[in-house]
Formats: C-alpha cells, structure tokens, sequence
C-alpha cells in the first residue's frame, strides 16, 4: 500500500480503516476539499482506482507539492535527493529557506521547499513550526524522498484545484463522495497550519457547518468531539472514536490520543450506530497541543 510522504498535523494516516469502514456502500467520484496530507485520498485512489478524484486544499505550497508530483515525480524526486547529498548542515538550511521570498519562487522550487520543510520541522508544521534537528537526521530521508516518487500512478487524472472548500460541496456530479477533515475547534490556539497559523486560526466553523447542510452530496467529516459539535451536528448521524495522532508537543516523548467525532450526511450500511460516550472535557482538548510559546523565533507572514 502506498501512503503519503507527508507530516501533517491532525493527518488520518492512523485512523484510515476506521474512516474507510464509514465509506458509503458506492460512490463514482471522490473528493477532498481539505487533502492536506492526502492520507485518506492515497487510500481511496488504491482501493477504488476506478473512482474519479478531485483534491484541493487552501494552502498554495501543498497544492504545488501534490501538482508537481503529478506533473513529474522523478524531476522531484531528484531535486530533493540532491538537496539531502549537498545539505549536511540541516538548520542552515531550514533557515535560508524560511528567508527566501516565495513569490520569487516557481512552483516546482516552492513544493521542493515545501517538502523540504515538511520533513525537518516539527511535526511537519512547516510556517508554523521550527527547525528540528532530529527530524531532519531521522525523517528527511532518501526512502522518505523515495515515496513522493511512488505517489505517481495515484496521481495520473486526478483533479487538484487550489481555493475554498465550498466548489467541492456544490459542483454537479452523479453518486460524489466528500471527505473533509477541516481544521479542530477545540484546537485553534494550536495555529498548525499556514504562516503563524493563520489557516487554522481564520477558519469559519460557523460557515463550514451552514453550507454542509446545504450539500446535495454524500460527505463524511472528521471533528474533534466537542459538545457544540455534537449540538451542531445533532441531525446528522454521529460516531465518536478515538485517534492516536502522529504529531507531538516538542516536550512530549510521544503524540496525544484524541477524542473525534465522525458525522456523515448518511447511515453507514453494516455499523450498528451505539449511544454516544459522554465527552470528557480535558479529552476533548486534547489539543493537537503545540505551545503557545515555542522556543523558536516566530515565522513570518507569507506574502
């Protein structure tokens, strides 16, 4: 099975069968308006090949990475082998590419720095995080490298769109599946994704919640249980479960367990729905928890 190269914070790469024995019964296309990692989307392309698929995410480095893979996965790959055989010293190197300016930048040299980054910060933060020396020794890799090359044939016809989630709710197709993954609530303190986390901390719960219930789609969506979530969401069908996650504090040794909640806009077939667990507060925040303060300088805005 081939799995995503990528760190994400909040990624379902732990969590697939459990998300998966969700799936509706059929679907024809696919789509991740919020792919980040794309851990689910590698999955759906090697379990349903004969699905169309269309991914799109709002941070435009990650589209670039998952465009340019397409586009030649070979030129990127060795792009970056060549990076790690000529860069021994790891935080030099994360700090020239924190400097550069990506609007200078092409988009092949933006998703080559967009790897990059994701492998030698913490937890794959990228503009929210800091350099770490022992993910650049243990996690930017020639094998690490070695699996952006594997992504190809998953990659061959797929659609990859850069915008708002909102196309993807309402854009007209016949038996369409959406899987989104938007960013937590009881986690927004934690600014995981973009320039000081600004696409974590700007997300429109509210709106999110409003235009789901307007999709004519079958979706599925993975939350952080929360009680307003679960008020939110009452009408749709829930499950709670839990998920052990990947990313960690830089403090901590290991990653956190997470409360989630599951919500889908239909009855998965085969899965006897159980009552709801009551939620435990200090679970429920687990927060895919980074400091507030981290002992590195903060990053700047991207242009």
């Amino acid at each position: 099975m081939i799995k995503s190269p990528l760190r994400y914070p909040g990624g379902k790469s732990r969590g697939i069968a459990e998300i998966a024995a969700r799936f509706p019964t059929r679907f024809d296309e696919y789509r991740e308006p919020m792919v980040g990692g794309g851990s689910v989307f590698c999955h759906v392309r090697q379990a349903f090949p004969e699905v169309q698929c269309w991914i799109n995410d709002l941070n435009h480095d990650l589209v670039y990475f998952w465009q340019a893979t397409q586009a030649d996965a070979d030129a990127l790959a060795t792009e970056l082998h060549r990076i790690r055989d000529t860069e021994p010293d790891g935080r030099a190197l994360f700090d020239r590419l924190k400097a550069t300016d990506k609007e200078t930048m092409s988009p092949f040299e933006r998703a080559t720095r967009f790897f990059v980054l994701n492998r030698i910060t913490f937890s794959g933060t990228i503009e929210a995080g800091g350099y770490s020396q022992g993910a650049f020794a243990g996690r930017f890799t020639h094998s690490a490298i070695e699996r952006v090359r594997a992504l190809s044939p998953l990659l061959a016809g797929v659609r990859i769109t850069h915008g708002d989630y909102a196309p993807l709710l309402f854009g007209e197709g016949e038996s369409v599946f959406v899987f989104l993954d938007p960013p937590y609530l009881t986690a927004t303190s934690s600014k995981l994704y973009g320039a000081k986390g600004h696409l974590h901390t700007g997300f429109d719960h509210e709106r999110f919640a409003e235009l789901l219930a307007k999709c004519p789609h079958n979706y599925l969506v993975t939350y952080d249980d929360a009680p307003v979530l679960r008020e939110r969401f009452a009408a749709e069908h829930l499950h709670g479960w839990s998920l052990q996650y990947g990313m960690n504090n830089y403090k901590q040794a290991g990653a956190a367990i997470g409360a989630e909640l599951m919500i889908s806009s239909y009855a998965p077939e085969g899965i006897t729905t159980v009552p709801l667990p009551e939620t435990n507060p200090k679970r429920a925040q687990f927060a895919l928890a980074l400091e507030t303060k981290l002992p590195y300088p903060a990053c700047e805005p991207s242009p």
